[in-house]
């Protein structure tokens, strides 16, 4: 399992939610619950597709991801959340390619 953080704003419609390890990827949701799950799903389809592509999947940024976003972050905008990936299924897939 690799833990990705991701950055969650309020939008006019709910929340929409990134992953600063991962460019290119976004999500939103009505609840944050909802964004969240939706991020999850976001970050699986988009490493399966850049298994597919023989790329390499991002290495999560751990607690420094966490430091740098923080310092730029207005808390009263954006929250953080993270969300667990199965890195090891993903493995399967390029064993299978």
């Amino acid at each position: 399992m690799a833990t990705y953080l991701i950055v969650i704003g309020k939008t006019a419609t709910g929340y929409s939610a990134h992953c600063p390890d991962v460019l290119g990827c976004a999500s939103v949701g009505r609840s944050i619950e909802k964004v969240v799950a939706n991020m999850k799903k976001a970050l699986e389809l988009h490493f399966e597709g850049m298994v597919e592509d023989g790329d390499s999947i991002p290495k999560p940024g751990g607690v420094d991801a966490y430091r740098d976003v923080m310092t730029d972050l207005d808390p009263d905008k954006y929250l953080l959340a993270h969300v667990q990936i199965d890195t090891s299924r993903l493995a399967t897939l390029v064993a299978h390619s």
